[in-house]
């Protein structure tokens, strides 16, 4: 090879002009609140995203901000439609009534699987039956499994909290516990290793993924499990961001959001959060026949704060319910 070519040759690599993949035409900043090392991050969104890589031929790449770097939990909706982050994934209930008849799949006593659960709820909101939301463009949801009780010391008699200071955050778990004489204290999840950890809440009604996410676990000495009703994360978009994607780059995104990665969302986490618990060796109650007929009036009475506290809301149960009875 002449020196000229040698030369040539060498500007070619030092450009990525021999072949090397180019850079990609969209890079989706991803936000998340949890743990950069939890069951959000990793094994979650990130898979999600890189099938989107995969399926889009690297033309749509992705950035990772997990830990609230970019977007905070109950926060991240507003980040998205700001165009701050372009994919985020948070609780709908930290908004209140804003996203009501997603988070009325959290009544008590709706589903115990929450896969089907998920495929159930997203029909019924693509259906129109749930309220319209207009400043993001919802990807997928995931039903999350029922609430149970995580407790840095153990209970006798679970149906009667006898003053317990519970860690919580709906209005619906707040009735729950009222109802079974327990204190409920009004935290977010980044919150509750502290408040736990300094002897502010005695436990926790919440689910394990928001416990193993940020360490909770090691200061749980008994999860007692219960029909308490579930809960939900979603998954939004900006819309300009997806709008100014060309019809067969929308076209990847519609086909991996939706129904089918709606219900892979909640078996994912079913299953990773079962396998977790599992080995994490803290002893597990499960409610007994009789518990559970000791509990209704307190699941009665969150299923009835949330019929109550807005006229729409009976029409989301029944959307949600008669999606769910053709899953």
């Amino acid at each position: 090879m002449t020196l000229f070519g040698k030369l040539c040759l060498s500007a070619a690599l030092s450009l990525g002009l021999t072949g090397a993949a180019s850079a990609a035409d969209f890079t989706m900043k991803i936000a998340a609140g949890a743990a950069p090392d939890g069951n959000v991050c990793k094994n979650y969104l990130d898979v999600w995203a890189e099938e989107v890589k995969e399926k889009s031929g690297g033309r749509i790449d992705y950035q990772m901000f997990c830990g609230g770097t970019l977007a905070k939990m109950g926060d991240a909706v507003n980040r998205v439609s700001q165009g701050v982050a372009d994919v985020a994934w948070d609780l709908p209930g930290f908004y209140g009534a804003r996203f009501a008849g997603l988070t009325a799949i959290g009544v008590p006593g709706l589903y115990t699987d929450p896969e089907p659960a998920s495929g159930a709820l997203w029909n019924a909101y693509a259906a129109g039956d749930l309220g319209t939301i207009d400043e993001v463009k919802v990807l997928w949801v995931q039903a999350v499994n029922n609430n149970s009780f995580f407790m840095a010391k153990p209970l006798e008699d679970y149906t009667n909290l006898n003053g317990t200071k519970m860690g919580m955050g709906s209005q619906i778990r707040a009735k729950v516990l009222e109802a079974l004489n327990g204190v409920p204290i009004a935290i977010k999840v980044p919150e509750y290793y502290q408040a736990m950890s300094k002897g502010a809440v005695d436990g926790l009604m919440t689910t394990a993924g928001a416990v193993f996410d940020f360490g909770i676990e090691e200061l749980v000495k008994e999860i007692y499990d219960a029909p308490f009703g579930g809960g939900l994360t979603f998954v939004v978009m900006n819309k300009d961001f997806y709008n100014s994607l060309p019809d067969d780059l929308k076209a990847v995104i519609d086909e991996t959001t939706g129904y089918d990665r709606s219900k892979w969302a909640s078996a994912y986490l079913r299953d990773e959060e079962h396998g977790t618990v599992t080995a994490a060796g803290i002893n597990i109650r499960t409610a007994t026949d009789a518990e559970v007929e000791a509990l209704q009036p307190a699941i009665t009475s969150g299923r009835t704060a949330f019929l109550a506290s807005a006229p729409e809301n009976p029409g989301f149960v029944a959307a949600i319910e008669a999606q769910l009875a053709k899953e």
